[in-house]
């Protein structure tokens, strides 16, 4: 297993609310893995800690075999350098459930923003990339439009070739299609099929069961802070042998 993100004994809490509770798992290189599970279970904050918008405050977590973070003899979560954490989360693409584009800059100004800043990219190189994305996302001819003129799944694809832009080993997506409307849904879906086609690494924590079960190499069930069972999809929604599964299944298929 050529193994790009390994976490160890993940925990976190927010005051006095235990939100993960000795999280374990690997991700190997060009893995899909889907995480599922009912709202609160901490799906969310586990994308959060891998990328380093939460801290966490026991366990490791490791990419390619580097720590951002990893325990004491008491457990504890000691992270590296702001510096050294920045450049290894560098390797991460996010995309949220609510696009975070800036309002006030087009869309090629939005994707060529951290190219530029973090990888000190010329104007002109970020922009052909820019341009390359967009093709890829299939909104070339929105480069010049704002935020406020495009629809939710417009906003997500544009979030998604942003991230791209930086160039990311792995990509995280927090239930990217949660915010859109029904209709919308499909082609978000369509261009993450399509990185799923080029063997990107992929983290995507989603409500969408059947686009999991086809999309993924891995499904992790997660509740209560836990995971619960780690598997192929088959484990998941075929034979699934663990009665919280199943409940959860009922209510979502």
């Amino acid at each position: 297993m050529n193994e790009i993100i390994r976490v160890e004994n993940l925990h976190k809490s927010f005051h006095s609310l235990h939100v993960l509770k000795g999280i374990n798992f690997k991700v190997a290189k060009g893995e899909i893995v889907s995480v599922i599970g009912p709202s609160g279970s901490g799906k969310s904050t586990l994308l959060r800690c891998l990328n380093h918008l939460e801290v966490a405050d026991k366990g490791s977590i490791s990419f390619e075999g580097q720590y951002i973070a990893k325990a004491d003899t008491t457990g504890k979560a000691v992270y590296k350098s702001n510096k050294e954490v920045l450049a290894i989360c560098s390797n991460l693409g996010m995309v949220f459930q609510n696009f975070n584009l800036f309002p006030h800059k087009s869309v090629v100004e939005n994707i060529i923003e951290a190219p530029m800043m973090v990888k000190g990219k010329s104007k002109e190189a970020a922009g052909k990339i820019a341009e390359e994305l967009l093709n890829k996302v299939g909104l070339l001819d929105k480069r010049d439009a704002y935020p406020n003129q495009l629809s939710g799944g417009q906003k997500q694809r544009v979030a998604i070739a942003r991230a791209l832009a930086m160039e990311p080993e792995i990509m995280l997506f927090d239930e990217p299609t949660s915010a859109l409307d029904p209709e919308l849904i499909g082609e978000v879906l369509q261009v993450i099929k399509k990185l799923a086609e080029e063997h990107m690494t992929m983290i995507i924590v989603t409500h969408e069961m059947n686009f999991a079960r086809e999309i993924s190499d891995r499904i992790i069930f997660m509740d209560d802070g836990q995971i619960v069972i780690d598997g192929v999809p088959d484990d998941i929604f075929v034979n699934p042998d663990h009665p919280r599964i199943k409940t959860f299944l009922n209510k979502v298929l």
